[in-house]
């Protein structure tokens, strides 16, 4: 089995610091609000707010009004630029049809290289080695993943030794985790954390079933996800409860396509923390609370899930449409 690659990637980096120079946090402030008590944070502001009205950015104010290009878009789309900041993925680029702003967003990839350029950040990334260095190994202290992989083998039934799995430090972003992928790399994008007083951690969280579950979660993205465009089809609509759907939409799980993906993987969290001796009732309990996702919804995908994965004679992907209807089933034996 393959270690998990832990890096700190300069694009993310540069997102990160884009992002935090628009209007970006104006809508979303809980994805790059500020940190105290944190150097990094501050060498960064102190080295790029001169440039808060470069052109880039000030495209990049434009899509952030007219477009949804927010959560794990902007992610997505920087880890598709190569070492010269060059992009040639649109067709590829997953969110191209919900942004309906093809031309401008390629005018703000194409302003990205100037931005680079005109800043220096290549200078200012190397600089700060020594920070990304200390990022991840504090991150590998406090996290063990080395239960992850296998527990996805054994339920998808596959070998993932051709694939590259990575979890990328956000220095600079706050938003909890996002996933992407590109041919055989899969990455978790992790975002920087404060506790109660605003203050930056120095660890990455404590290592624990529920937090390796964090880890998992974004990693099945790369599975889950295609397998819902795939059947999408075949999958019964969901009859979701009014305050549910409210709490799901500004969660931004407001689709079909995003009910279905998280509530699945949410479940095989639920399925990963039981099999490693914890118990997951309290981040079910503030998944209800929060965020929209029914207990008793969970539950019942993982009791099928814990079937799917005991059973050998069939795979995950032949049994999917069968699990994902039984998110629709249960929302309508609650209503009977």
């Amino acid at each position: 089995m393959k270690e998990i690659c832990v890096t700190v990637d300069k694009r993310i980096e540069l997102i990160g610091i884009m992002l935090r120079l628009s209007n970006y946090g104006d809508s979303l402030p809980h994805l790059v609000y500020n940190l105290g008590n944190y150097e990094y944070l501050d060498r960064a502001n102190k080295w790029f707010a001169p440039f808060k009205n470069h052109k880039a950015i000030q495209t990049l104010n434009k899509i952030n009004a007219q477009c949804s290009f927010s959560y794990d878009a902007p992610v997505t789309l920087f880890l598709q630029l190569d070492e010269k900041w060059n992009f040639f993925g649109q067709n590829e680029y997953p969110f191209a049809n919900r942004l309906k702003k093809d031309p401008m967003i390629l005018q703000f990839i194409k302003e990205t290289k100037d931005f680079v350029r005109d800043t220096n950040f290549e200078q200012f990334f190397i600089d700060n080695q020594e920070t990304y260095k200390k990022e991840i190994e504090s991150f590998k202290r406090c996290q063990d993943l080395t239960k992850v992989m296998p527990f996805m083998e054994q339920l998808f039934k596959s070998d993932f030794s051709d694939r590259d799995f990575r979890v990328n430090l956000a220095l600079l972003l706050t938003g909890g985790g996002f996933a992407s992928w590109e041919n055989n790399v899969f990455y978790c994008t992790d975002c920087k954390h404060g506790d109660r007083e605003g203050n930056a951690l120095d660890n990455w969280g404590k290592n624990s079933p529920r937090g390796q579950s964090h880890y998992l979660h974004e990693f099945c993205h790369s599975m889950i996800n295609p397998l819902t465009e795939k059947c999408f089809d075949a999958i019964k609509d969901i009859n979701l409860s009014q305050e549910d759907k409210e709490k799901l939409t500004r969660s931004a799980y407001g689709s079909k396509c995003c009910v279905l993906n998280e509530y699945i993987i949410r479940a095989i969290q639920v399925v990963y923390i039981r099999e490693q001796g914890d118990k997951p009732e309290e981040i079910m309990e503030w998944w209800e609370d929060k965020v929209g996702f029914n207990k008793n919804v969970i539950n019942k995908l993982a009791e099928r899930i814990v079937s799917i994965k005991k059973n050998k004679n069939s795979t995950f992907e032949e049994q999917y449409v069968e699990l994902a209807n039984v998110i629709a089933d249960t929302y309508n034996q609650q209503e009977a």
